[in-house]
C-alpha cells in the first residue's frame, strides 16, 4: 500500500466497526419519502422461468487452466454500442455454491434486466460449483473473463463493471470489491458478505477505495457480526460519519449510509419483506435501477482508485440530441445551451461555441459527463457541442475529403445557421482519439478557431505534419495535456505522436523558442510559452492515467480559451 493509501486508511479508521455497530443492529423500519426514481416492486412470489435463459458458454485459459463462463448480451448490442459505447456496461453475477452460472441466470433473471436496460451480464462458473474465496486464481479468472467480454463486444478496457451475487456468490463479490476495487464502482449481494478472513488480510491487500455497496438480507433479524464488519468496512472507506436514513417505501426495508454531497458514495443495508425472494428479477432490477445504473467510477486518480460519480443521461444533463443527414450520411451530436440562452442572445449578443470530441470506444454523452463543460458553459454563457463518432471513434486521414472532417465542417455550418454563434470565438477540445480529431481539424483549418485544447493524449502520426494540406502560417493558442501515470502505449500516436504534436504547435506554428514559465496548481504542472506568435501550454497532471483531468474544463476556460478571439480578417486577439 502506498503512503497515501495508508494515510487515508488511518484517517478513516476513526469511525471503526464498533462505532457503527450500535446503529446497524436494528436495521429496518423508517418511512421516508420514496426516491425520485421510483424503483420496481420486489416480487413476493418465485419467478423462475420454466425454460433456461439462453446463454453463450465461453472457454478461457487462466494460469494454464481452462475455465469457462456464461455471457448474455441483448440482441441489439451492436446498435447499443454504436449509440453510446460507454453506456454499455457489464454486470458480473456470481452464483451461490452448488449452482453454476446458468442456474444463477435462471433464478436472478439478470438477462431480462439486461434486455430492458441495455447492458451485458457475465455469469462466471466456480470450479466444482464452489467458490474458493480469497484465492488469487479466482481473481485472475474474473479478470480474464471480464477482459475477454470487453474484447468480444469492443468495449473500452476500463468499461464500467458491477459485482453482484447470491449467497456464497455475494460473499465472493464483496471480497473481490475489497481486494480489487478497481474492478467495480458498486457491489451488491443477497445473503452474503465477505468472510472474516478478508478483513484479517494485511492492509496492503485491502486498498482503501470508495465503493457504492449494498447488502440485501432475507432475514429481518439484527445484523450478525460478519455483516457488521462488512458495513463498517464500507462506511469507513466511504468516509461516512453521519447517521443513516431509513426507507420503507418498497418491499425492501433499507438503511442508507451516505456521504454528504455525494449520494452514490453510499452503503445500503436492506431486509426483504416477508415472502419476498432474493433470487428474482425484481431484486436484480432494483439493484440495477437504484444503484448500478446510477453509479460510475471515474479513473481520475491512481492514488485513490478514482472517484465515484452519479451517472447522468442525456436528458438529466439537459442536452439536445440531434441527428441530421449531411453530405456523408446521417450523423448525430449533442448540444448544451445555457439555461438563459434566450436572454443572452435577446439583444443581438452572439455566444462562443466549443466542440468537444470523445475518445475511442467513447460517446458524446460520456464526453459531456466526464469533462463537465456544461457547468462551465452555464456559468460563462457559451454553447458546447459533442459530436458522436461512427463506430465510437474518429477517422483522421490526411485527406481533405476525409469523412469525419467533412462531418465537422457540415456540423459547424449547421450550428452557425441554428444558433446565435460568435464566429470569432470558436474552440476545439478532445480526449484521446478526440485529441487526434482536434489536431486533424486544426492543422488544416486553424483560421477558424480562437484556440484549441486537446487533452488528454492522442495524436496524429509524425508524418502527418508534413502533409501539404497542413497550414503553418496561422498562429493558434494551444493547450495540450497528459496524465502523469499515462503510459505511452495507452493512447493513439504514442510518444512519437505526442512529441511531434508538441513541436508542431509550440515551435513550427507559434514560434515559441524561449524557456517556459512553470505553473504548479495542485497536481497540475504546466509549462507556459508566450515568447512567440501565440501562447502554448503543456500540462502534466500527477496521478492521472489515460483519462480526463478533474477540473480541467474550468481551468482551460478561465486561463486561456476565454481570453482569445479571432477577428474576421484572421488576426488573433488576446483580451
Amino acid at each position: 500500500m502506498s503512503s497515501m493509501h495508508a494515510k487515508r486508511h488511518r484517517q478513516s479508521a476513526r469511525f471503526g466497526a464498533l462505532a457503527v455497530a450500535a446503529t446497524l443492529v436494528a436495521c429496518g423500519g423508517g418511512g421516508s419519502a420514496p426516491p425520485a426514481d421510483t424503483p420496481p416492486p420486489v416480487a413476493s412470489q418465485p419467478d423462475i422461468p420454466a425454460s433456461p435463459v439462453p446463454l453463450e458458454r465461453v472457454a478461457v485459459t487462466v494460469n494454464g487452466v481452462e475455465r469457462d463462463y456464461f455471457v448474455y448480451a441483448p440482441a441489439n448490442i451492436a446498435d447499443l454500442r454504436e449509440y453510446d459505447a460507454r453506456g454499455v456496461r457489464i454486470v458480473i453475477s456470481l452464483h451461490d455454491n452448488g449452482q453454476d452460472g446458468q442456474a444463477n441466470a435462471d433464478r436472478t433473471r439478470w438477462s431480462e434486466v439486461a434486455d430492458a436496460y441495455g447492458f451485458i451480464v457475465l455469469f462466471p462458473n466456480a470450479k466444482d460449483k464452489t467458490w474458493d474465496i480469497g484465492s488469487n486464481g479466482e481473481l485472475d479468472y474474473i479478470n480474464a473473463a471480464s477482459s475477454a467480454v470487453k474484447t468480444k463486444f469492443s468495449l473500452a478496457s476500463n468499461a464500467q463493471m458491477y459485482l453482484t451475487g447470491v449467497g456464497a456468490g455475494a460473499a465472493h463479490a464483496q471480497h473481490l470489491a475489497i481486494v480489487a476495487p478497481e474492478l467495480t464502482g458498486a457491489v451488491a449481494g443477497v445473503d452474503g458478505v465477505a468472510p472474516d478472513s478478508t478483513f484479517e488480510l494485511p492492509v496492503s491487500e485491502r486498498p482503501t477505495s470508495a465503493m457504492a455497496a449494498w447488502i440485501i438480507r432475507s432475514s429481518s433479524s439484527a445484523l450478525n457480526l460478519s455483516e457488521i464488519k462488512q458495513v463498517a468496512y464500507w462506511t469507513t472507506a466511504n468516509g461516512v460519519s453521519s447517521a443513516p436514513s431509513a426507507d420503507s417505501s418498497t418491499a425492501l426495508d433499507t438503511m442508507t449510509y451516505a456521504l454528504p454531497g455525494n449520494e452514490v458514495q453510499a452503503v445500503k443495508v436492506s431486509n426483504l419483506r416477508t415472502g419476498a425472494r432474493g433470487e428474482s428479477k425484481a431484486v436484480s432490477e432494483q439493484i440495477w435501477t437504484q444503484m448500478f445504473d446510477r453509479t460510475i467510477r471515474f479513473p481520475d486518480h491512481t492514488g485513490t482508485n478514482g472517484s465515484l460519480h452519479r451517472n447522468e443521461s442525456i436528458s438529466s444533463m439537459k442536452l439536445i440530441e440531434t441527428t441530421k443527414d449531411f453530405s456523408g450520411g446521417a450523423r448525430r451530436w449533442l448540444t448544451y445551451l445555457p439555461s438563459n440562452y434566450d436572454a443572452l442572445v435577446a439583444g443581438g449578443q452572439r455566444l462562443p461555441v466549443l466542440f468537444s470530441f470523445h475518445g475511442r470506444n467513447g460517446s458524446a454523452r460520456y464526453q459531456s459527463l466526464i469533462t463537465d463543460w456544461n457547468t462551465v458553459a452555464e456559468d460563462e454563457g457559451f454553447i458546447v457541442v459533442y459530436p458522436q463518432g461512427i463506430g465510437a471513434t474518429w477517422a483522421v486521414p490526411m485527406d481533405p475529403n476525409a469523412r469525419d472532417l467533412r462531418f465537422f465542417l457540415d456540423l459547424l455550418a449547421h450550428i452557425q445557421a441554428t444558433y446565435a454563434v460568435d464566429n470569432t470565438r470558436l474552440f476545439l477540445n478532445g480526449s484521446s482519439m478526440g485529441t487526434a480529431m482536434t489536431n486533424r481539424i486544426a492543422v488544416e483549418y486553424p483560421q477558424l478557431f480562437a484556440a484549441i485544447a486537446p487533452c488528454y493524449s492522442g495524436h496524429l502520426s509524425p508524418a502527418s505534419y508534413q502533409n501539404p494540406i497542413v497550414k503553418t502560417n496561422v498562429p493558434l493558442p494551444v493547450w495540450q495535456c497528459r496524465g502523469g501515470d499515462e503510459p505511452p502505449t495507452s493512447f493513439p500516436g504514442g510518444t512519437a505522436g505526442e512529441t511531434a504534436a508538441r513541436d508542431f504547435w509550440r515551435e513550427t506554428v507559434n514560434l515559441n523558442m524561449g524557456p517556459p514559465v512553470l505553473q504548479v496548481d495542485g497536481r497540475r504542472r504546466t509549462e507556459i510559452w508566450n515568447d512567440g506568435l501565440a501562447e502554448y501550454r503543456w500540462q502534466v497532471t500527477d496521478y492521472v492515467p489515460h483519462f480526463w483531468h478533474p477540473g480541467q474544463a474550468r481551468k482551460m476556460w478561465d486561463e486561456m480559451l476565454s481570453k482569445y478571439s479571432r477577428a474576421p480578417d484572421g488576426t488573433l486577439i488576446r483580451h
